[in-house]
């Protein structure tokens, strides 16, 4: 038996430790769906903004989706910190009277 340690034998094992460090499909198409509906999320947020709104944080309108697509996925986590629009009584009560 002998000390010797062949190219062979370390190339086999790093294969091996790669194959397992992958993450498997339904690892990566989860993360795939998930980014695609937080990318959603986030434009839609941008978009309920007002132009002054949009203007102070230096994005155009136009640009939302561009910005958007630029994002990693920490970036893409971000939620915005103002509160959602409210309606109206009028619009709140036309919504009732039409349930």
């Amino acid at each position: 038996m002998s000390i010797y340690i062949s190219r062979q034998m370390l190339n086999s094992d790093s294969h091996q430790q790669k194959v397992a460090e992958r993450p498997g499909i339904i690892y990566r198409l989860s993360r795939s769906v998930l980014r695609k509906w937080r990318r959603r999320r986030l434009i839609a947020a941008l978009e309920a903004l007002d132009e002054r709104l949009l203007r102070d944080i230096g994005i155009e309108r136009g640009d939302i989706k561009r910005v958007v697509d630029r994002f990693d996925d920490k970036e893409l986590r971000m939620v915005p910190l103002a509160p959602a629009p409210e309606t109206s009584k009028i619009e709140g009560e036309a919504y009732r009277q039409a349930a």
